[in-house]
């Protein structure tokens, strides 16, 4: 690998830590320069500043192409992520990327735009359906909602559950909100 390469991943690194965990705006360019080990210019000249260099973080925060592969219960993919704690970094994983950034002034559109393109459109696509726009939110609310619950809110009865307790759970949410049918009583 060449030393630009390694620089460049190791800016990358350095910025998915800090901004997945503390957020954008909670973590200037010289704290990633420090962590990284380089110059804080290099990351205008890789990058073109602190937005480009959290954009190319996101590149990498909503590729999941197991969730939309044809044939695939995204379901069960989901429940399967999430149960599984070594498939989850919790300390940076994307659903605590989406917590610190979604909300902030300055990069919280771009945050739910990635998200809508990667994952909320096809999956509402696949879904089809009056109801599939409701039942996806209901979809998405109940799985981050959970995995926050367990990760930092640690209420015993789901961060103390097992791998499967933990997935049957997640089907029960999962299953109640996709059955949801608006204007119901």
């Amino acid at each position: 690998m060449r030393k630009s390469d390694k620089t460049r991943e190791n800016l990358l690194a350095a910025a998915h830590e800090a901004f997945w965990q503390k957020g954008y705006s909670n973590v200037s360019v010289r704290d990633i320069a420090q962590v990284a080990n380089v110059d804080v210019a290099l990351i205008s000249r890789y990058f073109g500043g602190k937005l480009g260099l959290f954009e190319a973080t996101l590149d990498r925060a909503f590729v999941w192409p197991e969730l939309l592969a044809d044939g695939a219960d995204p379901v069960d993919v989901a429940i399967a992520k999430y149960a599984n704690p070594e498939t989850d970094d919790v300390e940076i994983s994307a659903t605590a990327m989406i917590v610190a950034n979604a909300g902030d002034p300055e990069v919280g559109d771009l945050v739910r735009q990635r998200l809508w393109e990667n994952i909320i459109a096809p999956l509402q696509d696949r879904m089809g359906g009056e109801a599939a726009a409701t039942n996806l939110a209901l979809f998405i609310a109940t799985i981050l909602g959970a995995s926050m619950t367990r990760q930092c809110l640690r209420l015993p009865a789901m961060a103390d559950a097992s791998p499967d307790e933990y997935a049957r759970q997640l089907r029960h949410m999962v299953d109640a909100a996709l059955a949801y049918v608006p204007g119901e009583a």
